[in-house]
């Protein structure tokens, strides 16, 4: 059984739990862990692909054509986002949103309506008085004033992002690099550094929900500046120099860049790199020598110094952690300075750094023991000696001297934690970690990772106030808002974790992650895979500008095509409306404590078949509206009401038989799908010339071969 790189965790704010580990969970807790083991599969856990049977491209595959279903996500969560001066752009699977920063105001929506494809956007960049949208096929170019976006001609887009900046627009991805400049042509550029591991990964094939994130690791940092371009992949560090027409290798076992002016710094596996493109010079700083010993995990590129925060490593000979803290390199003198206490507390598990004017931050782990945790979720059994979390610290730097605001006894809240074996107890949860810092006017926002006590191997993200400045002084604040920044996730009172290798691990798809935390037009925004999220700075609270929406509940496992839209239904009762003229997927109701079993549309009409279910739905759902509670239920075009009879089952002749992602029809393989998880056929779109897949993550069309093909 192949395990999860990432535990997916779920877990809501809910009302007070019982105070006692030993008691038993109330019945909706229950029917929520029931509902958990029922969508879970051994399979879901391999997160990070390949996945041989059914993600990557099999021996046999011969001549049958291989094709890749873009997916409708069953729910719209936000994939990428950028800053634009004043504003922002975020985009989920359908469309784009453009938003005032200042005041919040929703500027402009884009979808088919406007040009763009019916493809997920997975980068966007805007400069030239354009915004650029890579998306999983083109390169879309959208015109804000005239509201119309159109493809460009000339790149080939698979899996990249697009770069605004240095004198042009780039595109860097699997199937090349390319670059325009002013309103010319794209050339291609030559194949850069780490393009061959890429374009092997993405061909090797991995589930479509999981798209996004595969690409923060594959393709981590690329950024242009007046030198040209640079680009971490495949743990290498390359620059393009317009000038010369030619990549240059700057340095290897590198995983983030950032540039600070004509300097660009790096951090590898055992330290750091600094490349100063005037000079063409490149400077190793080897942990241990000059920076701290151990794991260099973030860094802070400032005018006028370079902070490393790293971590300790466990040397089992000697009984102890050696190494980690915060490292602070004087640009001036060149000398570095590495500090791993203060006031008398160990600061040696840095975790974040952010630098700002001549301040700097790094927030840290505190600990008061030493104890023994497995390597990571599947393999529970294989142990490390890990510091036991006692609270937060987060140190201010000013002058070369740090300052330590700390907090302890931050796990305060209780959670029904479900283990693997069928367990069950609560357990006190809270911020383990800073993961990412945002400084805007008087106050420290961060990225927690939250964890239980006791139990190992399974957490969620979280944000919230890591400190405040009152008058000339910072106060250490770390408070956690996970509702009103939408990182609630679905089911009540309950955190799902991973238990051991050799036992069911289930890939809980459900708690959104952080996509950033920025300052825009001097407010401070959340961005999370659950939507955009403004602060009300006098009120102190968060208001969701733009919310994901819920379109279809777990699987699909019904459709319907008319001329004019395609029905979906879900095993949770929900009924969905895809429009063929906008592209939009929206949910229309839902049938509670049912599902849908089957679908029939004919002239205008629509009628549902929806038989007892269990499914307990998200919280997102509470307020959907309810559809008539009955087996069958009809659609006049205006209002919905109780039916009769019995709804067919619609005659196909295309299938996709059990653990195969072949397309067949009949007895013939007509097509491989690439990049889905375990499709299902469900119905067939004469309008459209297609048949609909139910997948694991959503819905998708495959176009039928025309006649003769």
């Amino acid at each position: 059984m192949r395990t999860a790189h990432r535990t997916f965790v779920l877990a809501i704010l809910a009302a007070s739990l019982p105070a006692s580990a030993d008691g038993q969970p109330p019945e909706a807790v229950k029917k929520a862990m029931q509902e958990m083991w029922r969508r879970g599969t051994c399979l879901l856990s391999s997160v990070y692909k390949p996945a041989a049977r059914e993600a990557a491209l099999p021996r046999d595959l011969g001549r049958t054509p291989l094709v890749e279903p873009a997916v409708i996500a069953r729910r719209g969560d936000l994939l990428c986002y950028a800053v634009d001066g004043p504003a922002l752009w975020a985009a989920d699977d359908r469309q784009l949103y453009h938003v005032d920063g200042a005041s919040g105001k929703m500027l402009g929506t884009y979808g088919r309506a406007a040009g763009l494809p019916d493809e997920p956007i997975q980068s966007i960049a805007a400069g030239a008085g354009s915004v650029w949208l890579a998306t999983r096929g083109r390169l879309v170019r959208l015109d804000p004033k005239a509201g119309r976006a159109t493809t460009e001609d000339g790149v080939e887009v698979g899996m990249a992002r697009v770069v605004a900046g240095g004198g042009g627009v780039w595109l860097v991805g699997d199937r090349g690099a390319y670059r325009r400049v002013g309103t010319g042509e794209w050339k291609k550029l030559p194949d850069f550094p780490g393009q061959d591991q890429l374009a092997a990964a993405v061909r090797r094939g991995f589930w479509s929900r999981n798209w996004h994130p595969k690409m923060r690791v594959l393709l981590p940092s690329a950024f242009a500046t007046a030198d040209g371009l640079y680009v971490v992949c495949g743990n290498r560090l390359g620059r393009f120099d317009p000038s010369t027409g030619q990549w240059r290798e700057i340095g290897k076992a590198v995983w983030q860049a950032v540039p600070q002016g004509r300097t660009v710094w790096a951090l590898t596996t055992g330290g750091v790199l600094r490349y100063d493109a005037a000079s063409g010079k490149v400077a190793s700083h080897e942990a241990g020598e000059g920076p701290a010993a151990g794991r260099p995990v973030a860094m802070a590129p400032g005018e006028k110094a370079f902070v490393l925060a790293s971590q300790p490593d466990y040397d089992s000979k000697a009984g102890r952690f050696v190494g980690g803290g915060v490292s602070r390199l004087d640009l001036a003198t060149g000398t570095w300075t590495v500090t791993q206490e203060v006031d008398g507390t160990d600061v040696r598990f840095a975790t974040a750094a952010l630098a700002d004017g001549d301040e700097a931050w790094v927030a840290c782990l505190l600990y008061d023991r030493v104890h023994q945790r497995g390597a990571h979720p599947g393999m529970a059994h294989v142990k490390r000696w890990r510091p036991h979390a006692s609270g937060l610290g987060v140190l201010h730097g000013s002058g070369g001297k740090w300052t330590l605001l700390k907090r302890e006894g931050l796990k305060t809240e209780r959670r029904w934690v479900l283990g693997q074996k069928g367990t069950v107890k609560t357990d006190r949860i809270g911020p383990e970690t800073v993961r990412q810092l945002c400084r805007a006017g008087g106050c420290l926002w961060g990225v927690y990772r939250i964890v239980p006590e006791q139990y190992y191997a399974g957490y969620f993200i979280s944000g919230g106030l890591v400190a405040r400045q009152e008058g000339k002084a910072w106060t250490g604040r770390f408070d956690v808002r996970t509702a009103p920044l939408g990182f609630a996730g679905e089911q009540p009172e309950l955190m799902l974790i991973s238990h051991s290798h050799g036992h069911k691990i289930v890939l809980a798809d459900g708690h959104p992650i952080a996509l950033g935390v920025e300052q825009v037009a001097g407010r401070t925004w959340f961005i999370t895979e659950a939507g955009l999220f403004l602060r009300n700075d006098a009120a102190d609270t968060f208001t969701a500008v733009h919310r994901a929406a819920d379109r279809l509940y777990w699987r699909a496992t019904a459709a319907a095509a008319d001329d004019d839209c395609v029905w979906f239904g879900g095993d949770g009762g929900t009924v969905s409306r895809l429009d063929r003229k906008t592209g939009r997927l929206e949910l229309v109701g839902v049938a509670p404590g049912r599902k849908i079993e089957r679908m029939s549309a004919a002239d205008g009409r629509l009628t549902v078949r929806a038989v007892r279910s269990a499914a307990v739905l998200p919280v997102s759902l509470a307020s959907a509206p309810k559809l008539p509670d009955a087996e069958v239920l009809t659609f006049d075009g205006k209002q919905w009401s109780a039916g009769s009879g019995s709804v067919s089952a619609q005659r196909l002749g295309w299938t996709v038989r059990r653990r195969s992602n072949y397309l067949y029809r009949g007895e013939k393989r007509v097509a491989f799908l690439k990049g889905v998880f375990r499709p299902v056929v469900l119905c067939e779109d004469r309008a459209a010339n297609a048949v609909w897949l139910g997948t694991y993550a959503g819905v998708a069309p495959v176009a039928l071969p025309q006649a003769g093909e």
